[in-house]
């Protein structure tokens, strides 16, 4: 099938730029000087993503979005610009008639991923209008009423979730057990719905185990009376039955070599013969990018905690058969130390490839289980350790922290307190959640911050949206500078998917960033690796931490350590745990 880009700037050489960047891509380009002539375009031609400037003559570029979505409701709309009303462009965006926004100047390498996304996107936009002609067996559709109650699930999306229907129907969709979405989306999407639009955005829904499953979803209207949900996972595949048999039959399928590589760094001293640990860490760090650099796109490399250790793994059987090559290759490097290499294979008929990597590579996470008959204390609050690139606990990050009342953030940090002190000898740090939350709703959490200060001492990060941190309203600067007295550090959510590039992001008085699922998704893809590489890199040099959450897949944590983010949490680390369960993960404790 042919894509087809249609590019909209009056400067040539701004058109001529996006071509220069999108050519290594199989893609029809089309241009336009203008709104007017891009309308004409759309008409004539199937545009699968549109890319537009803001500021042009005879139509801007968010009233041409708001026409292209009537002309060609099913294109993608991407919007660039250096000069745009930050709040027209939210509305815009709220409204459903942009679906993304890239600032100028622009990061290549995001706007490339942007562009990306937009076609796959576009096919589930179209997925939602073939759908209203009818529902197929392999995509993930529900139907609901014009309540939000579901009326109808197919048999994949149950499957994704680990329900039956029967469990599902007479389930509101924006309910706490099926969705952690506000409330102030579902009033925007009963608005467009209502009007007869197709909205097109990031979902969240809750399977079985109340575990996050990230997903892009369409909710198209069905007459007056119902509304089609059609969803896709940000991975990129669409939500069906594939990947729970991919789960059962992971034990019995899977094949796994992992080396063990152990370089003799002994040698290594400075003018004064010394081997100190600053030389240490720099030829650690090039022994990295030279594994790298030699071994295989499908072949996960992990840094040990020790400065000369390396585990290089190989899953299926592509990766496994270049293994032998790249062990040569280490081997026969003149230019690296000598390297002591164990070669060590997965037993498939025990284990699965996310337990035996955890393992390896020190993370204490899938041998500790809960004791059978285990009676877990009934106020323990759900929290999600978050690790380090080496295995280490960090830090613990709450979703619901900012929501409790007083009497809940007490017997919280009273939790906190005691089982910090009992396990750990580092320095307690939380992550908390705010980007559903405004300035009213830290005011408590603040004060019982302060109060448990007083007992340990407490690093406190909060992850907001980008919308708080460049409002200038007065509630907000006010809530920033309340932040600021209360020394609680700000990090900005969903890099690689906000409106920001990372210029305006190393301007903001932000401490760090967390990372958007689909940006280590697409760093799978080699064009992207050293590229999205060079602009994490770009960030660390401007001391900015990164915090990759939600990491679901071993594939994922591999692109993690060969990108060198700094914190690492989801399902294919560790569960959410409560804090009597934090001793699965102290220095003590030992993998079963």
């Amino acid at each position: 099938m042919q894509i087809n880009i249609l590019l909209v700037d009056d400067e040539p050489s701004i058109i001529q730029a996006l071509k220069r960047m999108l050519r290594s891509f199989e893609w029809n380009i089309l241009q336009a000087n203008d709104g007017e002539e891009a309308l004409l375009l759309l008409q004539q031609e199937h545009i699968h993503v549109l890319v537009t400037d803001f500021k042009m003559p005879r139509r801007n570029g968010i009233s041409l979005c708001q026409e292209a979505r009537k002309v060609s409701p099913y294109t993608y709309r991407l919007l660039i610009s250096g000069q745009v009303d930050y709040d027209a462009l939210r509305k815009a965006w709220h409204a459903g008639d942009v679906h993304r926004f890239v600032a100028k100047p622009w990061d290549n390498t995001l706007l490339t991923m942007d562009i990306e996304e937009g076609v796959r996107q576009q096919v589930l936009l179209q997925h939602a209008h073939n759908f209203q002609q009818s529902i197929t067996s392999g995509q993930a559709v529900m139907l609901t009423d014009d309540n939000w109650v579901i009326r109808l699930a197919n048999k994949p999306l149950c499957s994704a979730l680990g329900v039956t229907e029967e469990e599902l129907l007479g389930v509101n969709l924006f309910s706490s057990s099926l969705s952690t979405m506000p409330i102030t989306l579902e009033t925007e999407i009963t608005r467009q719905t209502e009007n007869q639009e197709t909205w097109l955005g990031h979902f969240i829904l809750l399977n079985q185990a109340q575990q996050q499953v990230p997903a892009w979803m369409t909710v198209s209207p069905m007459g007056t009376n119902y509304r089609l949900c059609v969803c896709q996972t940000v991975e990129g595949t669409s939500i069906n039955s594939t990947p729970a048999k991919q789960e059962t039959d992971s034990i019995n399928q899977v094949k796994a070599i992992a080396l063990h590589l152990a370089f003799d760094l002994t040698e290594l001293t400075d003018d004064e013969g010394n081997n100190s640990q600053s030389i240490l860490a720099t030829a650690s760090a090039e022994l990295f990018n030279h594994i790298k650099a030699v071994s295989q796109h499908e072949q996960e490399l992990y840094h040990l905690p020790q400065h000369h250790c390396f585990i290089l793994s190989a899953h299926g059987d592509a990766a496994i058969a270049g293994l032998e090559k790249t062990k040569e290759r280490l081997l026969n490097a003149v230019d690296l130390p000598s390297v002591t290499i164990t070669e060590q294979t997965l037993d498939n008929q025990t284990e699965t490839y996310e337990n035996w990597i955890r393992a390896l590579v020190g993370i204490k996470t899938s041998a500790a289980q809960p004791t059978p008959g285990e009676d877990l204390p009934q106020d323990d609050y759900p929290i999600t350790p978050v690790f380090g690139l080496h295995g280490e606990i960090i830090a613990i990050e709450s979703h619901q922290l900012i929501h409790y009342d007083e009497e809940e953030l007490a017997s919280w940090f009273a939790a906190l307190i005691s089982t910090w002190q009992s396990l750990f000898t580092s320095t307690a740090t939380i992550i908390v959640n705010a980007t559903e939350a405004g300035p009213d709703s830290t005011k408590a959490f603040l004060l019982a911050l302060d109060v448990a200060r007083r007992s340990i001492p407490i690093d406190c990060y909060i992850v907001l949206d980008e919308e708080h941190l460049l409002s200038n309203t007065q509630d907000d600067i006010l809530w920033q500078g309340d932040l600021v007295r209360h020394d609680v550090k700000r990090m900005i959510s969903h890099f690689g998917r906000s409106f920001l590039n990372a210029r305006q992001i190393l301007s903001l008085p932000i401490d760090g960033i967390t990372l958007a699922p689909e940006f280590l998704t697409r760093l799978q893809h080699p064009k992207n690796a050293i590229q999205g590489a060079r602009l994490l890199q770009k960030l660390h040099e401007n001391d900015l931490l990164i915090f990759a959450r939600n990491i679901a897949r071993s594939e994922l944590l591999a692109i993690s350590h060969k990108a060198r983010i700094d914190w690492l949490s989801g399902r294919a680390l560790a569960p959410e745990i409560t804090f009597q369960q934090l001793q699965w993960y102290s220095p003590e404790a030992t993998l079963g």
